[in-house]
């Protein structure tokens, strides 16, 4: 049978059993016809499989840099597009030949993903989270409504209220529900959309109210939708990276960049509208 890297098989056999006298453990099961790996084998495979992958993308980062950096990029974004369009297009003009692939879908699993953005607060495994930002939740309103000359309003006050909320299973529609429940009573949802652009359609025809986030819905509604401070309720956005793999140049980079934008949009002191 022709050997696959062209090494003798009885040099295989000697690496592997010096191998496990150093480790002090049996890395595979051996039968009369079959060998398989044992549970420490698995465990020691993995744990290699890791390092040397670690070790690949290590010589990758540091071998290209700016412009000539090539690879892709997989993004999972479940909130915060605007301000991440920022960063991808900033991106993209200093690494031309790098590839971003995104996915917006809201029930996508966890998977290889480079980097995922969410203000979910689940733990992940292989990813580390670090927060990006910190914002208020308001009411927004159309200025035909009459709480629309109010500056603050109590949740309880809006349990007769209509809502309009994202649809079922987006992270902002559940902090809504999570919002209105606390304070004791189930919301009224009269419209669920899949769209943040018709929620502030909606709103701002006079259908209901919703609860938005201040920096993410930044400057996107009109002059004819009014925002109230609801108290200290707050959305919080992290950056999602996994922890199993070294971060070429590039993907640092980019890091970087997501960060520098949403430091920018935390700076700013402009109202939601």
């Amino acid at each position: 049978k022709k050997k696959k890297n062209r090494v003798p098989t009885s040099n295989i056999s000697q690496t592997v059993k010096r191998l496990e006298t150093e480790l002090g453990v049996q890395l595979f099961r051996r039968g009369p016809n079959k060998i398989s790996l044992s549970d420490e084998g698995r465990i020691f495979y993995n744990g290699a499989r890791r390092a040397l992958f670690a070790l690949e993308e290590a010589v990758s980062g540091i071998s290209e840099t700016g412009r000539d950096a090539s690879g892709e990029i997989k993004l999972l974004i479940r909130a915060h597009r605007r301000i991440l369009a920022s960063a991808i297009e900033r991106f993209k003009n200093e690494y031309p030949k790098m590839q971003i692939s995104i996915n917006h879908d809201r029930d996508a699993a966890y998977s290889d993903y480079s980097f995922i953005i969410s203000d979910g607060t689940e733990q992940r495994e292989h990813y580390t989270k670090e927060r990006l930002l910190t914002e208020r939740v308001m009411l927004a309103v159309p200025k035909t409504h009459p709480l629309a000359s109010r500056k603050k309003i109590e949740i309880s006050e809006l349990a007769d209220e209509g809502f309009i909320c994202m649809s079922h299973g987006s992270s902002l529609a559940d902090l809504s529900i999570a919002i209105c429940r606390a304070e004791g009573f189930n919301p009224r949802v009269v419209i669920n959309a899949e769209d943040p652009y018709y929620v502030r359609k909606y709103v701002e025809m006079g259908l209901g109210i919703a609860l938005v986030p201040e920096i993410s819905w930044r400057g996107m509604f009109s002059e004819s939708t009014a925002f109230l401070d609801i108290g200290d309720y707050k959305r919080v956005i992290y950056l999602y990276t996994q922890s199993d793999k070294v971060l070429s140049h590039a993907e640092r980079a980019f890091a970087d960049m997501i960060k520098e934008v949403f430091d920018k949009e935390k700076g700013s002191t402009d109202e939601i509208n």
